[in-house]
């Protein structure tokens, strides 16, 4: 079906003048060449969309309809040029963003918080995933920008978006659990719980040489921190955790400081491809770059 939008609008403006002679004037037509795109308006629709009468028309009861879907159509088109220039500034569009399991716990309110401040009419469609997972889905156009662990491979741009201090997770019952001090991992014989390289590599290779690689070879691995703490709930063992997880709340688990010679922190980045087509992300990575603090 073939409808011109000069005959749409032709329709609309007799049908608010009631009258051709007036809709012409107001469209800067003469009255004939109006009348002859209402014509064939109504023989494309196979329908007729005024009633004529002596002083004027009046619309049909199926020119009632087609008005207002005209009036929704023509109000689309008057939107449609700046809602286009927005998508291509990156103002409007969709973030597709991952996380790690510890990141949300970590960081991802804040860092949707910041997004949503930063590109405001921008929706995020979130996936979780680690952080190899990421950066596969990264490479692959899947997902525009993650929340990932280090080391980040060279291909990608990152800022670092979040940094925090590991804790000792202990069983409730453990000889580490009571006390309000910091506590030494010296304190700690065998009973680790360590994480698997294929979940986190970069944790694994933190606690590893925060322990020692003898004592931390016969721990129990886990891939995900939510498996670590239920082995630390079962009273497994120990294990080395980012503070961020306390927020979990896990019964039957305390969690210890510690002390000034084995502190570590670890870190998260924002990384996305450099390669991507999304306006959205560029626009939200030349936001980061200039200023990457969560609360700006």
């Amino acid at each position: 079906m073939d409808l011109s939008l000069q005959g749409l609008r032709g329709f609309v403006a007799v049908a608010e003048e009631q009258h051709f002679g007036r809709a012409a004037q107001r469209l800067n037509l003469t009255q004939p060449p109006l009348t002859r795109q209402i014509q064939a308006l109504e023989r494309t629709l196979g329908v007729s969309l005024f009633d004529r009468t002596g002083r004027g028309v009046r619309l049909t009861a199926a020119g009632e309809v087609f008005l207002e879907h005209c009036r929704r159509v023509l109000a689309l088109l008057e939107v449609a040029p700046e809602a286009t220039r927005r998508a291509a500034d990156g103002q409007t569009g969709t973030l597709r963003i991952a996380f790690t399991a510890i990141g949300a716990y970590a960081v991802l309110a804040d860092f949707l918080a910041m997004v949503s401040k930063r590109t405001p009419a921008v929706t995020s469609e979130l996936t979780e995933l680690v952080s190899p997972d990421q950066f596969e889905a990264l490479a692959n156009l899947e997902i525009d920008i993650g929340l990932v662990r280090p080391p980040i491979p060279e291909q990608f741009d990152s800022v670092l978006v979040h940094s925090e201090d590991l804790v000792l997770a202990v069983p409730a019952d453990h000889k580490l659990a009571s006390g309000s001090g910091v506590v030494s991992l010296a304190d700690v014989t065998d009973d680790y719980i360590g994480y698997s390289p294929e979940g986190s590599q970069y944790l694994h290779d933190i606690c590893a040489a925060m322990i020692g690689m003898n004592r931390y070879a016969v721990s129990q691995l886990a891939s995900q921190v939510p498996t670590m703490l239920a082995l630390v709930r079962a009273g497994l063992g120990c294990a080395l955790v980012p503070r961020s997880i306390m927020a979990m709340g896990v019964q039957g688990i305390r969690y210890r400081e510690l002390d000034a010679a084995d502190a570590h922190s670890v870190t998260l980045h924002a990384a996305w491809s450099p390669d991507s087509p999304n306006p959205a992300l560029q626009r939200l990575a030349e936001s980061l770059k200039a200023n990457p603090h969560l609360a700006a």
